[in-house]
């Protein structure tokens, strides 16, 4: 009986797809290692921050008390009760700081807060009844050259973010 030998010199269908898996997770972390971690870290900030107004809304709401957001630095924040005192978030922190190099900005809230009614409606003063927010709010948070915008409107108080 004649012995039929192969040629070995190929590669298997199993061989190429696993390198071919590891050349898709090596391009996956580089892609998002390298292309935009600042916005990546930029949106999440603010959708942190959208997050947490619309808390100090529905405490708000639900305690039939004013609730507010403070801004304490270009840096820090806070979620207020209505006599001042700084609430801890559901992270557990009473004064949220900004990620390292991060700042925020308010455009058409003069005394550095949104104060919300029972109703969820936004005022920009803490006085009772206050000053009804009369054109759409906007803090903005810059970090490595690029911005996200979180605005609250008028008499509904929709906060929105990236």
């Amino acid at each position: 009986m004649k012995k039929i030998s192969r040629n070995n010199t190929g590669f298997t269908l199993i061989e190429i797809i696993i390198v071919m898996l590891v050349m898709v997770i090596v391009v996956a972390y580089v892609a998002i290692k390298y292309s935009s971690n600042t916005s990546l870290r930029l949106n999440g900030a603010a959708r942190q921050l959208a997050n947490d107004i619309g808390y100090a809304q529905s405490q708000a709401m639900t305690s039939g008390q004013r609730y507010r957001f403070v801004e304490t630095s270009s840096t820090t924040y806070q979620i207020q009760n209505n006599s001042g005192t700084a609430i801890p978030l559901p992270m557990g922190s009473a004064t949220i700081t900004l990620p390292s190099g991060m700042t925020m900005s308010l455009t058409n809230l003069p005394n550095n807060l949104i104060n919300f009614d029972s109703n969820g409606v936004p005022y920009t003063d803490t006085a009772f009844p206050g000053t009804a927010l009369a054109s759409t709010a906007t803090i903005t948070l810059s970090f490595g050259g690029n911005s996200a915008a979180v605005s609250i409107t008028p008499q509904t108080g929709k906060v929105s973010s990236p």
